[in-house]
């Protein structure tokens, strides 16, 4: 339960962080759920700040498209499985089902 508050609070900041500090924060937590070398935390902090901006212009424009986000999050998970292992894929994928299945980010299960 208070991993879950602490989630929705971290998820709140995140609204107002700038796309440099989302990006180190979700390299940081790729880096401590697939254990990734230095060498894929470099590739993937650019990953992830390449697709923050994007996701920043988006969300700022006037005509916000989901389908365009949803395309986003494709590019980049296609990007992201050039750099991981497939062990690393295999654990990445599943974390995201995960998330998907408990509605979210740590929000627990949609009712």
């Amino acid at each position: 339960m208070v991993f879950a508050s602490m989630t929705a609070f971290a998820q709140r900041d995140m609204v107002k962080m700038t796309p440099e500090a989302r990006a180190e924060n979700q390299t940081r937590a790729l880096t401590k759920n697939l254990n990734l070398t230095e060498e894929q935390q470099k590739q993937i902090y650019t990953l992830n700040l390449t697709r923050a901006q994007k996701m920043e212009e988006m969300r700022n424009s006037r005509d916000a498209d989901r389908s365009k986000m949803k395309d986003s999050m494709e590019g980049y998970n296609k990007e992201l499985s050039k750099v991981l292992t497939p062990e690393q894929q295999e654990k990445y994928k599943t974390t995201m089902e995960e998330r998907r299945k408990n509605g979210g980010m740590g929000r627990g299960p949609r009712k």
